[in-house]
């Protein structure tokens, strides 16, 4: 494991440090559960209280620390500064493959670039390229003229189908599948005949695909997810969607077909959008929301059917009176027969 001194912490942090420099962390853990030798940090002031109790030898923070034992590194951002402490024990903790695997099944008219490594029982079908540098680990599975980029790396039990093209820097987790056919069927005699897929995927830079999701091939163009896109673990991209630059996707969230997302568009845990449906740059789709209609530009919307957040609110509020006013309502309206038979006595 790497070994850092407070002192090294704080230059990377450009940060201020209040104890020993030559403090040592050969550990990194939450404020609540670290002890001696580990490195632990906080977002923001309102934590500084509870973490005052924490065993951590090092602690990286927004804002002194009253009561604290070990040694405080106070910085402007503690999150992109752990990052880099964290990063160095990633890199130790998980040693990619390097080189090419003799185990490796690579077709001769695939096309491996310098410094690129493939693994153990992967699969580089004919006319694929995989570019300088990328990692491809054990029994993933390369399609048929598919690109992969400088830089990406793909995890164990991918599958990346024929005519997929993904750009640099993107990280694909285990299990997922980009460019299977689209869920395409047309009603003729009473039974689902299936329209072939012969578009493409294409994914941009720096793009990060979890667990479990699936990418749909469009039918005749391309399922397109730009640049910086971040999908969750169990999501689903169906044939013909565009994912606008810098969006995000939490896990469950799900597009039907030719859905498009507007850059920097953020969809909740287990949201859906209906097909050919518009979501507009910057808006937000909370969790748990199904969206029906297209999604104004910056609108936040909520619920099942999604509708602008301030109104799903006031029918939420709504909601938690109805009993109440179910029962006033039956009073009225009894109030009202009585009052009916009284004046219809008089009459008489």
């Amino acid at each position: 494991m790497p070994r850092l001194t407070a002192d090294e912490i704080c230059r990377m942090a450009d940060g201020e440090l209040h104890g020993d420099p030559e403090e040592a962390i050969t550990g990194v853990a939450s404020p609540e559960h670290a002890s001696k030798g580990d490195f632990a940090f906080i977002s923001d002031e309102e934590m500084a209280d509870e973490a005052a109790d924490s065993g951590a030898s090092v602690l990286l923070a927004p804002c002194a620390v009253d009561g604290f034992e070990g040694t405080v590194i106070v910085c402007d951002d503690p999150e992109m500064a752990a990052r880099d402490v964290l990063q160095q024990f990633a890199e130790e903790r998980f040693v990619p493959p390097s080189g090419i695997s003799g185990a490796a099944h690579i077709a001769d008219t695939a096309d491996i670039g310098e410094g690129a490594a493939v693994g153990s029982g992967a699969v580089i079908a004919p006319h694929a390229r995989i570019a300088e540098g990328a990692v491809i680990y054990p029994l993933a599975y390369i399609g048929p003229r598919s690109r992969i980029g400088p830089g990406t790396v793909v995890y164990p039990h991918v599958t990346i189908r024929e005519d997929v093209e993904i750009g640099r820097d993107c990280i694909i987790h285990s299990n997922t599948s980009i460019g299977e056919d689209g869920f395409g069927f047309i009603q003729r005699g009473g039974g689902h005949v299936k329209m072939p897929h012969v578009g493409n995927v294409h994914i941009g830079d720096e793009v990060e695909i979890g667990s479990l999701v699936t990418v749909h091939r469009a039918m005749l163009d391309e399922t397109v997810i730009e640049d910086g896109v971040k999908i969750d673990s169990h999501s689903h991209v169906a044939h013909n969607c565009r994912v606008g630059r810098a969006s995000v996707m939490v896990g469950y969230s799900k597009l039907a077909g030719s859905v498009e997302l507007g850059e920097g568009v953020i969809m909740a845990e287990d949201s859906g959008v209906n097909d050919h449906v518009t979501v507009g740059d910057g808006a937000i789709v909370a969790g748990g929301s199904g969206v029906k209609s297209d999604v104004e530009a910056g609108e936040a919307v909520w619920g099942y059917p999604a509708r602008p957040m301030d109104q799903q609110r006031r029918i939420w509020a709504l909601q938690g009176r109805l009993p109440d006013m179910h029962q006033k309502l039956n009073r009225l309206e009894k109030e009202v027969r009585e009052l009916r038979d009284r004046l219809g006595e008089d009459e008489e």
